[in-house]
């Protein structure tokens, strides 16, 4: 297990009603696509991929969803927090062409991906995708960033009604590409599998997220069907030849008790 560290809040940033990103000053030494666990030593513990990593300090873009985040919302800068990690496997970077798919409050931790390609010299088209426009998160971000930034609502309100997949499917019937990335919700990544199905040969990677408790490997709870993966270890970063084993994806997932809950379609 890492070492837990203490350290006070930095910084604060509301992004939006119900999503801030808090920063730790700390050389964290992270690859995009991992996660801590953060706790509050008073709610718990809780995993939290990270949206923006450097030498100098590391940020976590987080919705206030439960009892945990309910109580994060109330800190201030100054306050302590401590953490453990970063813990599970990171996107492969690629110097080629890329295609980076993001879905809702799971996309920032795409922003860490974004520049980490940017600085290993791969050309970007970056496609973010939200049910209404105050929920694409990170906005003028990847406006400033030196890639090509698309972004689509469920409702229509940027002047086309459709999601990430619409616009990504769009997009591999145009042109090649060395990777696909894409970080959303469940069923949203499900859709975005079976468009990447017509394209055999094209290499991607998903960003998965599961009930975890241990972070390390040794509960169990974030495993998936039938691999027996735990997407705390080999994970939270899957590659095509694992993701398409993967009988449980979009099916259902375990919560805190190990019980199977389906998702609503």
């Amino acid at each position: 297990m890492s070492k837990r560290v203490t350290l006070p809040i930095a910084q604060i940033v509301k992004e939006n009603e119900t999503i801030r990103t808090f920063y730790f000053e700390h050389d964290l030494g992270a690859g995009a696509g991992q996660f801590v666990m953060l706790s509050d030593l008073e709610t718990g513990e809780k995993p939290f991929s990270i949206s923006e990593c450097t030498d100098e300090r590391f940020g976590l873009t987080i919705k206030k969803l439960g009892t945990f985040t309910q109580n994060l919302f109330s800190k201030k800068v100054g306050d302590l927090m401590t953490f453990r990690g970063p813990y599970g496997s990171s996107f492969n970077l690629i110097d080629g062409k890329a295609l980076i798919v993001g879905g809702g409050y799971a996309t920032p931790p795409l922003y860490f991906l974004s520049k980490e390609l940017l600085r290993a010299g791969a050309d970007i088209i970056l496609v973010n995708g939200a049910r209404q426009k105050e929920d694409l998160i990170f906005c003028e971000r990847f406006s400033d960033m030196a890639l090509n930034y698309k972004r689509i609502t469920d409702a229509g309100c940027l002047g086309r009604a459709g999601s990430s997949v619409d616009i990504a499917s769009e997009l591999l019937a145009e042109n090649i590409y060395d990777m696909v990335y894409v970080s959303g919700p469940e069923l949203m990544m499900k859709a975005m599998r079976e468009v990447l199905q017509q394209y055999p040969e094209l290499n991607y990677e998903f960003l998965f997220e599961r009930y975890m408790k241990c972070g390390i490997g040794i509960c169990g709870n974030c495993t998936m069907d039938p691999l027996g993966i735990r997407l705390c270890v080999e994970g939270p970063v899957l590659a095509r030849d694992k993701v398409e084993q993967l009988t449980e994806f979009g099916e259902y997932h375990r919560n805190a008790a190990g019980v199977k809950e389906f998702f609503k379609i």
